[in-house]
């Protein structure tokens, strides 16, 4: 080819190309998609992150069974709704204990979750915790409180637990449930025991007793490493990460729906889609959905899955549901939850707020 056509093709591509370019800039960036959906043949999974155990196991079950690969993200549920809220990806939503996570997706609230499971409040510990003075007396007089269920050493141990002495993992109620409930237990606790439902939480903040974190997920290491002598979690928590834990009774535990009138007289203010909330205590319950604009099989199938296995999830401690509970709008769930309300294999819970 002669050196002056070759010349004249080269600015020919030049010139199309930096037309391309140009025109590119002036569109600005590709418009973002209209859902926040991932692959069907891929999924993520965001769970309350005391359950990442848990997520992990169901993760590996649904591999074995699907082929499908999940990512598990876990994470304080009122944060991990906020991202979803924000379009970060998620296929299927776990959070724990309040609904309130569920409204707080925003856009891709779909209406409904279903709980599948029903945990219970504990106070964590380690074999680390003993190396801290006094420690192990306040476990003994723990065991003497629950045994003879009396008011002075009830007290007792709240107000050596909330004294500064030992570093208390109690999460940010406004990311994550465990933290609101660890309050709400200490309001309880106060009533009771004290006469006064802000008593031990006051002490507690005077004292800055609380060690503060997004997510008890981020409790583990520096529990079993001393670090923090005790940590508000679920019982789950504990027995899924292999740690010792004091076990309240139903009343402060959170974990008896027959006490769930008495649970309500506690709350919180959080804010929830930037709105500050009251939101009122309730039995603990472990719930699962799937955020609005996840249509593909994927969610679906993963969902089903561990409505259909939740009893493996007793190894870690949990209290698998004989029926799970709908909350919210059933006019929205997919079919085969619908089909599966209306055969009672589901019941109806109530309202999501």
């Amino acid at each position: 080819m002669r050196p002056a056509l070759l010349a004249a093709i080269s600015a020919v591509v030049i010139i199309v190309a930096a037309l391309g370019l140009y025109l590119m800039q002036r569109a600005g960036p590709p418009a973002p998609s209209a859902t926040n959906a991932t692959p069907t043949n891929s999924l993520s999974l965001c769970i309350a992150g005391a359950y990442a155990v848990e997520g992990e196991y169901l993760k590996s079950a649904f591999f074995n069974a699907t082929g499908i690969r999940v990512a598990v993200r876990p994470g304080g549920s009122f944060a991990l709704a906020h991202e979803i809220a924000l379009g970060t990806p998620c296929g299927v939503f776990m959070p724990v204990a309040f609904r309130q996570a569920v409204a707080g997706t925003g856009p891709y609230n779909p209406g409904w979750a279903i709980a599948l499971a029903a945990d219970e409040v504990v106070i964590v510990y380690s074999n680390t915790t003993t190396s801290y003075p006094g420690a192990a007396e306040l476990i003994e007089l723990y065991e003497e409180a629950v045994k003879s269920n009396d008011t002075r050493l009830w007290y007792a141990f709240f107000y050596n637990l909330t004294s500064g002495e030992y570093p208390l993992g109690v999460a940010d109620p406004s990311t994550d449930p465990e933290g609101l409930y660890a309050l709400l237990l200490l309001e309880a606790a106060g009533r009771l025991y004290a006469g006064n439902q802000s008593y031990f939480i006051d002490r507690m903040a005077a004292a800055h007793a609380n060690v503060t974190r997004s997510s008890t997920f981020y409790y583990i290491v520096p529990l079993k490493e001393g670090q923090i002598a005790f940590v508000f979690s679920y019982k789950s928590y504990a027995v899924a990460n292999g740690l010792s834990y004091l076990e309240p009774p139903p009343w402060l535990n959170f974990g008896s729906p027959q006490y769930a009138d008495w649970y309500a007289q506690f709350s919180w203010v959080i804010p929830v889609n930037g709105v500050p909330t009251r939101i009122n205590g309730t039995p603990v319950y472990l719930y699962i959905t799937i955020p609005k604009g996840e249509g593909g099989g994927a969610a679906l199938r993963f969902l089903l899955f561990a409505l259909s296995h939740r009893q493996d999830l007793a190894k870690f401690g949990l209290y698998p549901l004989p029926k799970p509970m709908v909350f919210g709008n059933i006019s929205a769930l997919p079919d085969p939850l619908a089909q599966m309300l209306r055969n009672g294999t589901l019941i109806y819970g109530g309202p999501l707020t």
